[in-house]
């Protein structure tokens, strides 16, 4: 799993300017820099720092042409660059990789980086590429045949590069392989994976429910947890009335998300048994993980507990179910 830069946008003129073309690699540092922190390669073309980017000049002769980096961002680049993996050195090569020649949207353009990576998704290798002007999912053509590549620049397009990849080939290894890559702003639970099983009708029957909810809890979780009354939607400008947000409030934003969620009754908090099924140890502290997301009235959960600093402040995803015990059960 990995990411490829897209050299062929490394150009300075194919920006409305200079300080464009700054600002879109300022972005793909930090894309760059969020890859690494979650264990991603990223892999360069071995051209991309002495290639000429702007006339004669290459990434580190820039200043020499009038056109200056921000002294952070260089020491940034070159605390990245300095280490970076070239693809070519990887020993697994796509088949096919002889031509440099690729359609990418109806465009022709010759570019090593860009078929590696399509090269790549045509053998169902999950790689995608940085890029500093094209976004989204892209459909590329060579001789050996036609795919969907993905472009990335901003956390978006990041997260959902793995979602798409879980998607593909849809299982729940694939959803275990690649969570932390798909829902970066959640802490999984030890033994959640564990339960994963136990829903009824198997994962099969949960499978786009599940993965709806888990995008659901990573973009918008920590935010309906924690932000201030009144606002119902992310979308809304913020008017923070100060104070924490009700359980009714917490409910009422999740209905606007598209999700089913609400905490346990008081009857379930003060029976031992009911409430021992839903704790969870996180790092010596224990949490009540009441929050749930119902898949069907009756059965098919996800309990979950709200950002704890033990969690790196994440949204706690505790148990995968089709039932946790209810008093009297």
């Amino acid at each position: 799993m990995a990411f490829v830069v897209d050299g062929s946008e490394w150009q300075v003129d194919k920006f409305d300017s200079p300080e464009a073309f700054v600002s879109a690699l300022d972005s793909l540092v930090a894309r760059v820099n969020a890859a690494i922190e979650r264990d991603e390669m990223v892999w360069i073309g071995d051209d991309l720092q002495s290639k000429p980017i702007f006339e004669n000049y290459d990434l580190w002769s820039l200043s020499e042409a009038g056109i200056n980096l921000p002294v952070e961002l260089m020491q940034e680049l070159a605390g990245w660059l300095g280490r970076a993996q070239f693809y070519i050195d990887d020993e697994n090569w796509p088949a096919g990789f002889d031509s440099f020649e690729v359609v990418v949207a109806g465009e022709l353009i010759e570019s090593a980086d860009v078929s590696w990576v399509h090269h790549c998704v045509l053998v169902q290798r999950p790689i995608a590429c940085l890029g500093l002007m094209r976004t989204g999912v892209l459909q590329t053509e060579s001789a050996a045949g036609a795919a969907l590549v993905h472009w990335v620049r901003d956390e978006v397009g990041h997260v959902g590069f793995w979602r798409d990849v879980i998607a593909t080939n849809d299982s729940e290894v694939q959803l275990q392989r690649y969570a932390a890559n798909a829902f970066p702003s959640l802490f999984f639970g030890d033994n959640v994976w564990r339960g994963i099983g136990d829903f009824k009708g198997g994962y099969r029957a949960v499978s786009m429910k599940l993965r709806r909810a888990l995008s659901v809890l990573n973009d918008h979780g920590r935010w309906v947890f924690t932000t201030p009354p009144p606002n119902l939607s992310p979308n809304e400008p913020e008017r923070d009335e100060g104070g924490s947000p009700t359980n009714l409030l917490m409910q009422q934003r999740f209905t606007g998300l598209g999700l089913t969620v609400s905490p346990e009754a008081i009857e379930v908090r003060l029976d031992g048994t009911s409430r021992r099924a839903r704790e969870l140890l996180v790092k010596g502290r224990t949490l009540f993980c009441e929050w749930h997301e119902k898949f069907e009235p009756h059965q098919n959960r996800i309990y979950f507990h709200p950002p704890v600093e033990q969690s790196d402040n994440k949204v706690v995803i505790g148990f995968f179910t089709n039932h946790l015990p209810l008093p009297g059960d």
